[in-house]
């Protein structure tokens, strides 16, 4: 994928008009602001006539130098955006027993009720066991390696509950936090030799995400000035999840999820996924989806949605030959086209 930095104008496809017979008609150009993203993210004409016609379209980029990957992807869905948003929202949420294991949301405050379903692996159990400075399987923090030292008796029969306890416990106090102090709360991934600041990868993936301030400034403002900053349209969720992608670990995840109708567009929706902690793997992301409803289509809602995440994590350290970094941009392009193809199904049917 290429830059998002680059803006240009939304172009206008000519039509062909004939005075002494009829021609079909062509496919109409896009909305503005599709077309807008189609361009900054750097798809082809052909790209753009395979959106068209109904196929989602996806792009990647990965940057070694900065740990990070970029998708995007587009569809074209002939429903409306309220139903767009509502199915993207539930199959968020939506436990298949195979990638999302368990799924949750947080209250305010958050209670470990909560996150009672939460159960560790019997690979985190064992990594938790051998956690110790600067020398950790499981992303806890170095203040969470000290507090482990003392708190679970790993020779009791119900040492792995109770390292699951544990985490749950952890992880409650820490959704608190941030919900109170916002981006100050966010952890330091410590327990390795070389410590990753979260609140510094979030800025830097911020700063490399220029489509957001200009596109949904105050959307970029809520999210960078949480709590404090208000958001006019806009409503917050903070859950946790257990995802299994192939080949990998289970990933523990708690993310930041903001739902935006701008007052100012009542044809358009914005999700922003802002993701605080991950177990392994991942530094940081921010995944927006837009949801546009064609307003030119009114006999026949047509509804546009444009997924772009920036992800920051070791998966794309050097090695192998190359080889983690074309498979980290294989699982980010894979997983977002199957989540807008599995959109487009589902609502078409």
């Amino acid at each position: 994928m290429t830059t998002l930095q680059r803006l240009t104008l939304a172009t206008a496809f000519a039509l062909v008009c004939a005075t002494s017979r009829s021609v079909p008609a062509q496919t109409p150009a896009l909305p503005p602001d599709i077309d807008w993203a189609m361009q900054n993210g750097g798809f082809s004409a052909a790209d753009v006539a395979s959106l068209q016609s109904g196929q989602v379209v996806t792009r990647t980029q990965t940057d070694a130098g900065h740990l990070e990957a970029v998708v995007m992807s587009a569809v074209r869905i002939r429903t409306t955006k309220e139903q767009a948003v509502s199915y993207f929202r539930q199959l968020l949420s939506y436990e298949d027993g195979s990638v999302t294991l368990r799924y949750g949301t947080f209250t305010n405050p958050p209670k470990e009720a909560d996150i009672a379903r939460l159960s560790l692996d019997n690979d985190d159990v064992g990594e938790l066991r051998n956690c110790r400075p600067k020398n950790c399987g499981v992303r806890i923090g170095a203040a969470g390696v000290s507090a482990l030292g003392g708190a679970i008796d790993w020779r009791a029969p119900d040492a792995a509950e109770r390292a699951s306890a544990w985490a749950r416990q952890r992880l409650t106090t820490y959704a608190a936090a941030y919900l109170k102090q916002g981006d100050a709360a966010l952890i330091v991934y410590d327990d390795q030799s070389q410590p990753v600041k979260l609140q510094d990868m979030w800025e830097g993936i911020v700063d490399r995400s220029p489509a957001i301030a200009m596109y949904a400034p105050p959307l970029q403002g809520h999210l960078t000035g949480f709590p404090e900053v208000p958001l006019p349209g806009g409503t917050d969720e903070l859950y946790w999840d257990q995802q299994h992608l192939t080949s990998l670990k289970t990933i523990i995840g708690i993310t930041h999820m903001v739902t935006w109708r701008d007052p100012q567009r009542p044809e358009r929706a914005l999700i922003a996924q802002k993701q605080i902690y991950a177990s392994h793997y991942f530094y940081g992301s921010l995944a927006v989806t837009l949801f546009l409803q064609d307003t030119r289509e009114a006999a026949s809602p047509t509804t546009y949605l444009v997924y772009v995440n920036r992800a920051r994590g070791d998966l794309l350290k050097g090695g192998f030959g190359g080889l983690r970094q074309r498979l980290a941009e294989q699982m980010v392009k894979d997983s977002a086209a199957q989540m807008l193809g599995a959109i487009k199904t589902a609502l078409e049917r």
